[in-house]
């Protein structure tokens, strides 16, 4: 049987690949925590309190902090499962891509689509109204930045992801892409640099209003695991069936640190 020389690891790592080259939001976000991302599993989004600052007149007090924890569920699974017909020659050949690559992009579509979704309904909602010019575009991100400056925000590490709509009025507004600092290496979907954050596209929006969302990297938390990779025989056909199970879970810790506004028209 063809499946006898299914290599799991080979396989999961393909999919990997093509899941981290498809994503454009996550990669922008602190994804390091304590704990093992597994179905139903908590993670714990541990944040420093703020100690208070006193003004020293010769002696000094140390007061007892705490840290902040939010807890991080696992519980989105998505699964994936196709036919091959011989494993034992995609293997060989070594051209089995084209079906990592599906993969790997649907799994990374998926979760963007959903990690944006979190974003907006957990974040910060900013009143807008219409935005339909270049200009009104940039001045409702620097609407967003005011919104992350005033919540104090750090500047560093300042990030803004925008729907399709709203990317082409921001293009629109810029006569050319270097006046923004854009920097072509730096990962899938960037924009450029406008008021201090990195703009970024991302064609997974529910809104097909101009929308957009300016957070802080470590505003939103993000956990995931290709948990498990395998195959087995059809019974129905000369072929092998692979499939593959991808559990994750995202949320934001910091609303203030979110920030999302939306056209009315």
């Amino acid at each position: 049987m063809a499946i006898s020389n299914f290599i799991p690891a080979i396989w999961s790592a393909g999919v990997n690949t093509a899941f981290f080259q498809n994503q454009v939001v996550i990669p922008t976000l602190t994804t390091t925590y304590s704990g093992e991302a597994r179905d139903g599993n908590i993670v714990n989004v541990t944040g420093a309190v703020t100690p208070t600052i006193s003004t020293y007149s010769g002696s000094l007090s140390a007061e007892a902090l705490s840290d902040s924890t939010v807890q991080l569920l696992i519980n989105q699974k998505k699964a994936f499962a196709f036919k091959v017909d011989d494993v034992d020659k995609v293997q060989a050949a070594g051209t089995f891509d084209q079906w990592t690559v599906a993969a790997g992009r649907a799994l990374a579509e998926d979760s963007e689509k959903y990690v944006i979704a979190q974003m907006i309904a957990t974040g910060t909602v900013i009143t807008a109204s219409s935005i339909t010019t270049g200009d009104l575009a940039k001045a409702a991100i620097r609407k967003l930045r005011t919104a992350l400056s005033t919540a104090k925000v750090p500047a560093a590490g300042r990030y803004c992801v925008v729907n399709s709509a709203m990317a082409d009025l921001l293009l629109s507004g810029l006569s050319d892409a270097a006046q923004a600092g854009a920097d072509i290496g730096l990962r899938n979907g960037v924009i450029g640099r406008l008021y201090g954050m990195t703009i970024v596209e991302s064609a997974l929006f529910t809104e097909t209003k101009p929308q957009a969302i300016a957070y802080h990297e470590a505003a939103c938390a993000y956990v995931s695991q290709l948990d498990k990779t395998e195959a087995l025989r059809d019974v129905s056909s000369f072929s092998d069936i692979v499939r593959g199970l991808h559990v994750y879970g995202s949320k934001v810790t910091l609303a203030t640190a979110v920030q999302s506004i939306a056209s009315t028209v």
